[in-house]
């Protein structure tokens, strides 16, 4: 069995808790919202079994890292900050990134920003879109449902009381919903006007196919204790995120880049997100596979993963 190290490290004044396996070229993932270091629990041993030093860390805001209470701490700057940091204190000088989710704006990020330490990146449902004219939640009004969920994410203590009623039940339905195993596809959140997220999501007859009740206990133990604030400030600095941006605008990610994708995912039923997935030059769309597809087709990512590390300048 391939060994999980855990380990805490001081980071621009952020104690960062992150996990790490094998040894050879680093590999640095990045989850999504509401997800752990624990996502990449297929991803770890595999890649430690393929020569490489994989390092899945809590995203601040998430699991045994730290969460600063201002909304501005959670902007990209200082999520590149992160995984930059990070680095600088594990003595990385170049490492590849992988990103699912919200975790895929750090990872695309860290390649605008410092492509001297970026030698590629991966990207999982969320395909690279260069800063364009207006921000996301611009660009989504009047595009997608009213009461669509970044929209309902944005005004403080709304959604964070929302899915806090019941830590279990609610991830069992975000994860459910956004699965391939949901028949209804796409599957688009959305909340009526003085109603509730949660109330709106379908819940599994039966088990979740790739999670396992022990997988669902780990998430529910981290998220009652730090609630979904952390991650719920992610959406919140959206507007920051774009204004803050600007020198990038219109840039192309200026290091080898590839995507994986599931037909069933909602993210690729965005406007513009299959094409931008496809403009990205190394994209596979898994049929059938939904939101989290790093565990939903664990042994695909994993293979395709490391076919795509292996083409990267060392």
């Amino acid at each position: 069995m391939t060994e999980l190290r855990h380990n805490f490290v001081e980071v621009n004044r952020t104690r960062l808790h992150y996990v790490e396996a094998g040894e050879g070229p680093a590999v640095i993932f990045c989850h999504g919202f509401p997800e752990l270091w624990y996502s990449w629990r297929h991803q770890l041993p595999a890649l430690a079994r393929a020569g490489y030093r994989a390092i899945a860390l809590d995203m601040r805001g998430h699991g045994a890292s730290d969460a600063p209470p201002d909304i501005e701490s959670y902007d990209v700057c200082h999520t590149v900050g992160d995984v930059v940091g990070l680095m600088d204190a594990l003595g990385i000088e170049r490492a590849a990134f992988v990103g699912h989710d919200a975790g895929t704006s750090t990872a695309y990020h860290a390649a605008l920003m410092r492509p001297d330490r970026v030698r590629g990146v991966m990207g999982l449902s969320v395909p690279y879109i260069p800063r364009g004219p207006v921000s996301i939640l611009e660009a989504f009004q009047g595009a997608v449902p009213p009461g669509f969920y970044m929209l309902y994410f944005q005004e403080p203590g709304v959604a964070e009381k929302d899915l806090g009623r019941d830590v279990k039940e609610t991830l069992r339905r975000l994860i459910y919903a956004n699965s391939g195993q949901n028949p209804q596809v796409p599957f688009i959140m959305t909340v009526p006007p003085g109603g509730n997220l949660v109330d709106q999501l379908p819940a599994p007859d039966g088990p979740i196919e790739f999670l396992s009740e022990i997988d669902l206990e780990v998430y529910v133990a981290a998220y009652s204790r730090t609630t979904f604030r952390g991650g719920l400030n992610g959406y919140r600095v959206f507007q920051r995120n774009w204004e803050i941006t600007a020198p990038w605008n219109g840039m192309a990610l200026p290091v080898p880049s590839a995507y994986i994708g599931g037909t069933s995912d909602t993210v690729l039923h965005f406007p513009g997100f299959r094409e931008a997935a496809q403009a990205m030059g190394n994209a596979l769309f898994i049929e059938g596979a939904g939101h989290w597809i790093q565990a939903e087709r664990a042994e695909q990512v994993n293979e395709e993963l490391i076919k795509f590390l292996a083409t990267l300048p060392r």
